[in-house]
């Protein structure tokens, strides 16, 4: 497989405000940097507005509504692939926070978020997902994962013996307040799978009052850091994921195959 150009946007999110966050995407796609994968932040449209009556408004159809028609076209117009999260509305009245991730030629990939912030009240209104899901692209194997995903390593651990995913991809909306588990956590999560991460972080104040400060990072399966964003500042952060590297390292220390089986209940 070929090497893999990554970008991802640090930015603010306005809150509950899906058409002026879809109309400032719009306009930044000119300056875009060239890359095979673009990911976006957690609830790119919306921020993580869990309140009952700002779900109502801005939760879309189980399809992504008018933030996964967004994706599907800035994918086929950049030639890539380009992911987020977005709130969707269940026939059964409950949401689910859903990684959309567009392919060029029209395909979309979809993984819900597994583990849901209780403290921002996500457990009380969404259900989790319960398959793990790995995407191919240009011939990198790429695990979905969503924020808070981020904390639980058994969920997003390789099988043991022959690796299952080449590198993961984790949108967020992770408060500074708890920056430095963020800045670990993607770190620890590609060294003990042996993996390239991509970890997309929001900045500046939610509709909580909560303060993001970004840390959007690239990091290498060795768990060396890449690149990654400046502290509140907004801008894409872009790095280059080696396949030769990649199998290197996997070679060097073929670890994963004394790893502990395990199944999840």
């Amino acid at each position: 497989m070929k090497d893999l150009h990554v970008a991802g946007w640090q930015g603010d999110i306005h809150w509950a405000d899906s058409a002026a966050n879809l109309a400032e995407w719009e306009a930044r796609w000119a300056e875009a940097p060239q890359a095979d994968l673009y990911l976006l932040p957690e609830t790119f449209a919306t921020g993580f507005a869990t309140r009952p009556e700002e779900l109502s408004a801005v939760a879309t159809g189980s399809d992504g509504g008018a933030p996964a028609a967004s994706l599907k076209r800035w994918a086929a117009s950049m030639h890539a692939w380009v992911g987020g999260s977005i709130f969707v509305r269940e026939e059964n009245g409950r949401y689910r926070n859903r990684f959309f991730l567009a392919g060029p030629s029209g395909e979309v990939h979809t993984y819900d978020k597994r583990h849901l912030f209780r403290i921002a009240g996500e457990a009380e209104h969404f259900d989790g997902g319960e398959e793990r899901i790995v995407v191919t692209v240009d011939g990198w194997r790429l695990l979905l994962a969503v924020c808070y995903d981020l904390r639980f390593p058994v969920w997003l651990r390789q099988t043991p013996g022959i690796p299952e995913y080449d590198g993961m991809l984790i949108p967020a909306n992770w408060p500074e307040a708890r920056q430095s588990a963020w800045d670990t956590l993607l770190r620890a999560r590609a060294m003990e799978n042996q993996c390239y991460v991509l970890g997309v972080n929001r900045i500046g104040e939610d509709g909580f009052g909560v303060q993001h400060a970004g840390g959007t990072a690239s990091i290498g399966p060795w768990g060396d850091v890449l690149a990654t964003g400046q502290s509140g500042k907004s801008g894409w952060v872009t790095s280059t994921w080696e396949a030769v590297h990649l199998a290197a390292v996997r070679k060097r220390y073929p670890f994963l195959g004394d790893a502990d089986a395990f199944t999840i209940g």
